[in-house]
């Protein structure tokens, strides 16, 4: 499928923003089963988008060559399971991915270690921000988000070797002003939670991403990228934006859990 970019329009694409691949583990507190897509399921997507995007790639290549492909890969929390199983699909067929990492975790029971990083980082992958230790944004005030996005984007940088350029806020709670203030810490971009289609000329604002669930079904996936269902996407997304506004952070995530049946787990 060719780029939906008309004459005198920036690039459109989509980005998807996945978490763990593989089977749900409750047992594993990193490991969120509600965005867990089975490792099957996540193979017949990559070729979803190979069959009808051309590819995918990474946010990072995407926005350094916006006409590159129409699909955007990216992993928030760096599980494990982005090494040992997302990651060698997506070599097999020549993708690549954004994985936003909090470095502050990293090693943790069910998260990547830093050699892993590494290794998919030498591939061609991009090891980008997902803040120090995921603690919502929303819940530091200006100096210690300023501390949080700084440290995280220097230890990643001096662990890979490679520039971190790209942040996503944990669980996409973000103040409006987050992108002028991860500019002043060395960002060029935040990639949100906020589903729509995605354009280089939103590069001062937050990027959208569709979140991708267990659920996620090949005729969806395939409605994403011909621009279809996206604003439902964002009806849902806003709703629960209201959800979350009404109950406060902590009390919607255990409305949540006790909604999907899941136990509450630190993160």
């Amino acid at each position: 499928m060719s780029s939906t970019t008309k004459p005198g329009r920036a690039p459109r694409a989509i980005a998807l923003m996945y978490h763990a691949i593989g089977g749900p583990d409750r047992a594993d507190a990193a490991q969120d089963p509600h965005y867990t897509v089975a490792a099957t399921h996540f193979a017949q997507q990559l070729d979803t988008l190979a069959q009808l995007a051309g590819g995918a790639t990474s946010a990072r290549d995407w926005l350094a060559t916006p006409d590159a492909a129409p699909a955007v890969l990216t992993f928030d929390d760096g599980h494990a399971s982005n090494h040992l199983l997302a990651w060698p699909a997506l070599l097999e067929r020549g993708m690549r991915a954004d994985f936003f990492i909090n470095p502050g975790k990293v090693g943790e029971p069910g998260l990547a270690s830093w050699s892993a990083l590494r290794e998919m980082a030498a591939s061609g992958m991009s090891i980008q921000s997902h803040g120090w230790n995921h603690r919502y944004f929303t819940e530091l005030d200006a100096p210690a988000l300023r501390e949080d996005l700084r440290r995280s984007r220097q230890t990643i940088e001096d662990h890979i070797g490679a520039p971190v350029t790209l942040l996503a806020p944990p669980g996409g709670r973000m103040h409006a002003d987050l992108p002028r203030i991860a500019r002043e810490c060395g960002y060029t971009h935040v990639l949100g939670s906020q589903p729509g289609p995605l354009r280089h000329a939103r590069g001062a604002q937050a990027l959208p991403r569709l979140a991708v669930t267990a659920a996620l079904d090949a005729a969806t996936l395939a409605g994403w990228l011909a621009g279809r269902g996206l604003a439902r996407a964002r009806l849902r997304y806003e709703l629960l934006g209201l959800a979350k506004h009404t109950l406060g952070d902590r009390r919607y995530e255990r409305w949540r859990a006790r909604l999907l049946g899941q136990e509450i787990t630190a993160r």
